[in-house]
């Protein structure tokens, strides 16, 4: 026998891959928050009467994916419905022996969306066609779901700071920025009033809560984002875990054509006029520096063939394919704090004597705090004057105060300005199989990593910066 090759070797552990991701999709179908929608309608004839056993074809015909073809066949009472079918735009063909053909074109699907489409059939033959362009309701009509979707060019376009997906939320009325109290972060918000942690984060159909903190997970670049929904009430059965929301995105997937992007979005203080508050308390201008670059790509995935002569497992074309993006940010940033108090240079050295709020007279603490303690100052008349006596400050603190790591300022009060970094590198995978005609995998993996430097997170004097290695 002769032995295999590398090349058979990947062959094999591919297909056995492939075949476990086959046998899992085949299984019972299990359909709990998918990212999907529904086409349903009714079928009648040119009186009103219901048609049963027409034959209706529902297309995908948006370029951001195949074009994947469903079929259903109206029952006794003219009804159809065609279920799990991904977002995208549709034509639906409807056809009847004795009647002419029925075609609905540039219905658009979105997630958790049911589309109706109603045909009244003309009598005429098989070869006449009667197009209707966008006789899909433009208002939700059978889903009671209160919600909003933003899709494909203007996820990219609209002015996202940082480009950050979960900022589209707020276009929906009842969304608000969390009370930074709530501990909501830089991606909180509430919707309807509810807590920033009552949301449910969707990725794919997938649960997308850090399973600690209830919050975000992975949020990925708009140009990896086919669709973004919210839900903000009276949403269906399939959804549930929280009450406060539900949040689903929905990732591009690749085509039988290989596509890609790049992408660069530069943002600097070059043009950026200073402050007033910086100008008023003569600090220099703040410093932002980012830049946010990457690509995307995507197309078919063409296995390699087994052995001499042998069968490719998939042949890419309308069977598998892959979507991959990756985004990288690399930000330098001045912060400022606002008016800190600190110590003077003579309450470094033990004296309060003019350390009350008016600074007209001793600090009323110190003093209370010296005539309790009086071996920190044994004079009478210096004690009730807030004064310490130097020699019984201790080594470390005079240390640390010449040094120069315990701000001080003759006024008691100063501003503060430090440097912050914040760099990430993001990517995304996304892989879809179609099974069969019926059955459909997708697979998505998303991984980031983002270190940051923060010089006031812990305490907002300079010195004790917070670093992170998320």
């Amino acid at each position: 026998m002769k032995p295999n090759t590398p090349r058979s070797v990947i062959s094999i552990g591919f297909a056995f891959f492939v075949a476990v991701s086959f046998l899992v999709v085949l299984q019972p179908n299990v359909r709990a928050q998918e990212a999907k929608g529904k086409i349903i309608g009714t079928v009648t004839d040119p009186q009103g009467s219901v048609l049963p056993g027409a034959r209706v074809s529902v297309t995908n015909t948006s370029t951001l994916t195949t074009q994947i073809s469903r079929e259903a066949t109206t029952d006794a009472d003219g009804n159809y419905q065609v279920l799990s079918l991904p977002i995208g735009s549709y034509e639906v063909t409807i056809e009847r022996q004795g009647f002419k053909k029925f075609v609905s074109a540039g219905s658009k699907l979105e997630i958790n969306q049911v589309l109706r489409v109603d045909a009244q059939m003309e009598v005429g033959t098989a070869s006449e066609v009667v197009t209707v362009v966008g006789q899909a309701a433009a208002v939700e009509t059978v889903n009671p779901t209160v919600g909003h979707s933003v899709t494909s060019r203007p996820i990219v376009d609209l002015p996202l700071n940082g480009r950050n997906v979960m900022q589209l939320a707020l276009l929906q009325p009842g969304v608000t920025e969390t009370n930074p109290s709530d501990g909501g972060g830089s991606q909180g918000f509430t919707v309807a009033g509810s807590r920033s942690d009552a949301i449910t984060y969707l990725l794919d159909g997938g649960v997308n809560n850090n399973l600690l903190s209830n919050r975000l997970v992975f949020n990925p670049n708009p140009d990896t984002v086919a669709e973004f929904r919210i839900l903000e009430s009276n949403y269906t059965a399939e959804y549930g875990r929280n009450g406060g929301g539900i949040i689903s995105v929905v990732t591009k997937s690749g085509t039988n054509d290989v596509h890609f992007e790049v992408f660069e979005f530069l943002r600097n203080n070059a043009l950026n006029a200073n402050s007033f508050f910086n100008n008023v308390n003569g600090l220099p201008r703040d410093i932002l520096k980012r830049n946010q670059f990457g690509g995307t790509v995507s197309g078919p995935i063409v296995l390699p063939r087994f052995g001499e002569g042998g069968k490719s497992l998939i042949n890419g074309r309308n069977k598998a394919y892959f979507f991959a993006a990756y985004q990288g940010q690399r930000l330098v940033q001045t912060q400022t704090t606002s008016l800190i108090t600190v110590f003077t240079p003579n309450e470094l050295a033990g004296n309060f004597s003019l350390s009350n709020s008016t600074r007209t007279g001793p600090d009323s603490r110190v003093v209370s705090f010296l005539n309790a303690n009086p071996s920190y100052q044994p004079n009478a008349a210096l004690r009730a004057q807030g004064i310490i006596d130097p020699s019984r400050i201790n080594q470390v603190a005079k240390n640390y105060i010449s040094a120069g790591m315990i701000p001080a300022a003759a006024s008691g009060r100063q501003i503060f300005q430090g440097g912050a970094t914040n760099n990430s590198d993001e990517l995304t995978l996304k892989f879809d199989f179609n099974a069969r005609k019926d059955d459909k995998l997708g697979i998505t993996f998303g991984y980031v990593k983002n270190p940051t430097i923060a010089p006031f997170s812990a305490v907002n004097v300079p010195g004790f910066p917070t670093a992170t290695n998320g």
